[in-house]
């Protein structure tokens, strides 16, 4: 769920960001709490909304942000891992099932002939699904530590004040 949201962000995002840049990650993170929450300021207060439109203290959000969204993105992380290991194990023990067919001085030409032919065949069968292996693996690093760098980002509940604080600034000069 949250890798989706990350991603359709950065596909759809025309702003350049460094997330350095504070006002630049506060807007990243206000844009990834979309579906969740929605900000807006009204007689200069910043104003918080769940998806039911109804409006919560800066604790209750501090709260979700801090324990709900943790501990979804843990498990987002622990269910691609997962999958990451289930394929991994149907495939390497496929990959030792290929058998590699033994040469032998004691070949005729056309045998030797049809076991290099297999020799090659199995071999680029097997360095297709080591690929495929490491494709995945790349793969499912590359989503976990997208949710990991989530996670970690404001950690503290000062830091989430200083978000907040972005975020009024961001609405204000819109």
């Amino acid at each position: 769920m949250w890798y989706k949201i990350i991603s359709e962000f950065q596909k759809n995002n025309k702003t350049t960001l460094d997330l350095k840049v504070e006002l630049h990650l506060a807007f990243y993170v206000m844009n990834l709490l979309k579906t969740h929450y929605t900000f807006s300021i009204h007689d200069e207060n910043l104003i918080i909304k769940d998806k039911s439109d109804k409006e919560i203290d800066k604790n209750t959000f501090f709260y979700w942000y801090s324990f709900t969204r943790f501990n979804e993105l843990i498990k987002e992380e622990e269910t691609i891992f997962k999958e990451f290991n289930i394929l991994r194990d149907k495939v390497l023990p496929a990959i030792e099932k290929i058998k590699l067919p033994e040469l032998k001085d004691t070949d005729d030409e056309q045998t030797k002939k049809k076991k290099i032919d297999k020799i090659t065949s199995n071999n680029e069968k097997i360095t297709k699904l080591q690929d495929h292996v490491k494709s995945e693996a790349d793969n499912s690093n590359h989503k976990i530590n997208t949710l990991r760098n989530f996670r970690s980002m404001y950690p503290s509940i000062d830091s989430l004040e200083r978000f907040l604080k972005n975020i009024h600034i961001i609405l204000e000069n819109k």
